[in-house]
């Protein structure tokens, strides 16, 4: 017997490009921490802010690339199962370690004392994206209102945030994440 059931996979390739937001910051926090002088604080803070940043603008390309591939799943692939979704056979007690917000979390967090830091330790010309925030509270609620995707079985499982918008149809959404994922560069991202 054939199986003709259609699938579609649970991440189009996005997940190995995301950083570790957490171990940029901490890294380089923990560094300034153990300086006694603020002049070289300041210096390291201004030769090492892009490595965060850089982190930072990856995740939030991430966040909003997971939110337009589940826009884009839930559009054109209704009922159809995923393959490679790594969460739905999780054991009782991984389920019970799983903190599906925590990253996002941290982001949250960390975002505004980023900019507070900019501030102190006087960096000037450096422009985050205006919907940072936005995207970071959409992810944290996509991730709650599937609950870190756990029960997720097909397209039809997964819930999106009832105020998400995107500027892109799916179609439009899904060739831009096939491009992010070619070029290992999730910034563009921001923008879907």
């Amino acid at each position: 017997m054939t199986d003709n059931a259609k699938t579609v996979e649970f991440d189009p390739g996005i997940g190995p490009l995301a950083t570790d937001l957490y171990l940029e910051v901490y890294v380089i926090e923990n560094d300034i921490a153990n300086m006694p002088q603020f002049a070289r604080k300041a210096r390291y803070f201004a030769a090492t802010y892009r490595k965060i940043l850089k982190s930072l603008i990856n995740n939030l390309g991430f966040y909003r690339g997971c939110l337009g591939w589940a826009y884009y799943i839930v559009n054109e692939h209704k009922g159809e199962a995923f393959t490679g979704n790594p969460f739905v056979n999780y054991t009782e007690e991984q389920k019970a370690q799983y903190a599906p917000t925590e990253m996002v979390d941290f982001c949250i967090e960390y975002l505004p004392k980023f900019e507070s830091d900019l501030k102190y330790f006087h960096i000037k010309n450096v422009k985050l994206p205006e919907n940072a925030m936005n995207i970071l509270n959409q992810y944290r609620e996509f991730l709650s209102i599937n609950e870190g995707f756990i029960n997720a079985k097909n397209a039809d499982d997964i819930k999106l945030p009832e105020n998400i918008e995107f500027s892109k149809s799916p179609l439009e959404i899904k060739a831009e994440l096939e491009k992010a994922i070619e070029s290992k560069n999730l910034d563009n991202l921001i923008n879907l």
